[in-house]
């Protein structure tokens, strides 16, 4: 690696450590590279960032948005928790377990760990608590959150899936079966950690209400991913059908949310869209830099002459570093065209690839000191970070178990994309 690489990273670093906001950090970076070491003209900078963002597969990031603001503003992700809570509420670990199959549920809507952080703590962390601990509640909240990055449709996954010219509907079905096994791992977990309860009675009419209720919201996944798989829609279509949806069942339907309501909503998720879209552009004219100045070809010489086994380790290792301290698109943007080439070399597929990142870096979201989702419980919980953070220690070895398994086990990833 060239000394002015190294230097471009130092840049970023030390932006970073003066707590600059990451785009602005990635676009001093790539400016460096383009203009003062490879003397492109300046106008490159904005082309760049322009071709970044003007992809069709994007539209489905502002649509997913919107419809988890919907979720939130009214009483959806409740009606979910009830359906399972009222099902559940007699076994062990009943609730944190409805929590847990809630937040999958939750990740076919809308894609977006932290508005499931917000949803799910303000519903079940007091219940939880006074069951079964503080600790376990407050962690459970803010990890569970996680599988809405790997349940598709998943934002990263899209993301991926443009950065590196990978189909999105494949990454899609890829990530159902990891997203089922960290469900797994976490739900055993709960089970063994939980107090045994006394069993109430529930009543069949009691189960059918909740069901009943719960309709609105349980249609959705399945209007969404029956609606790509079925052929019917494209996945920036199925963004566009579940914002739909979810405006017209929260509107409409069920009437929570008054008409006053929706300027807020719409401006919190143009916001939203305007900062990960901000994120991409640079982040893409950051990795059209380091590509001018040969990096890819340093990675893919360095790492793709490593066993296969030693190349995943290392990169489960850079990509746990990584999401503690990078929004998980910037860091999909600058890594993954990097590493996909060294990662082809070693016939690596690029799907499995994929989940990898989105698995690791879905980890990052609640892991100290910078995952999005311990801020987002901070500011529901009132919580100090030191408290969150000590709470989520037993949430992310159980979610690194899932990572080396899911790693070393190719065939969890690429099997449902391979038969569909």
């Amino acid at each position: 690696m060239t000394m002015e690489i190294a230097v471009a990273f130092l840049i970023l670093l030390v932006l970073i450590g003066l707590n600059v906001p990451i785009y602005a950090c990635l676009l001093a970076s790539g400016l460096y590279l383009m203009v003062f070491v490879n003397h492109m003209p300046l106008q490159s900078i904005f082309t760049v960032m322009f071709e970044g963002i003007t992809k069709n597969s994007l539209l489905a990031i502002p649509f997913f948005v919107l419809a988890g603001n919907f979720i939130s503003g009214g009483s959806l992700g409740r009606r979910l928790i009830d359906v399972f809570s009222s099902f559940l509420r007699n076994i062990r670990a009943g609730i944190p377990i409805a929590c847990l199959v809630s937040n999958a549920i939750f990740g076919a809507i809308s894609g977006s760990p932290p508005a499931a952080t917000a949803v799910f703590a303000k519903i079940v962390h007091k219940p939880i608590a006074d069951s079964d601990g503080e600790a376990l509640a407050t962690g459970l909240v803010a990890s569970a959150a996680g599988l809405a990055s790997i349940i598709p449709p998943s934002v990263i996954m899209i993301i991926y899936g443009i950065a590196t010219d990978t189909s999105v509907s494949d990454m899609f079905l890829a990530g159902v079966l990891p997203g089922l096994c960290i469900v797994g791992i976490l739900g055993v977990y709960l089970v063994l950690r939980c107090k045994k309860k006394e069993k109430a009675p529930v009543s069949g009419r009691e189960i059918l209400k909740a069901f009943w209720r719960g309709v609105p919201v349980l249609l959705l996944p399945v209007l969404v991913l029956g609606g790509i798989y079925g052929g019917f829609v494209t996945p920036t279509e199925a963004g566009a059908l579940s914002a739909v949806y979810c405006a017209v069942v929260s509107i409409f339907v069920l009437r929570e949310i008054k008409p006053r309501q929706i300027a807020g909503i719409l401006r919190d998720s143009m916001t939203t869209t305007a900062q990960v879209f901000l994120l991409i552009a640079a982040s893409a004219f950051f990795a059209r830099a380091l590509t001018i100045s040969q990096l890819p070809q340093w990675v893919t010489a360095t790492f793709g002459s490593l066993p296969q086994i030693q190349f995943l380790l290392l990169l489960n290792i850079l990509l746990l570093i990584v999401g503690c301290f990078f929004d998980p698109s910037a860091a999909i943007l600058i890594l993954a065209p990097m590493l996909l080439p060294a990662a082809q070399a070693l016939n690596i597929s690029p799907i499995h690839l994929g989940i990898i990142f989105t698995v690791n870096l879905s980890v990052g979201m609640f892991t100290p000191p910078f995952g999005l989702n311990i801020f987002v419980a901070q500011s529901v919980l009132g919580y100090e970070m030191k408290t969150i953070s000590k709470a989520l220690v037993p949430f992310i070895i159980l979610y690194l178990v899932g990572v080396l398994l899911i790693t070393y086990v190719p065939s969890i990833s690429t099997i449902l994309p391979a038969i569909l």
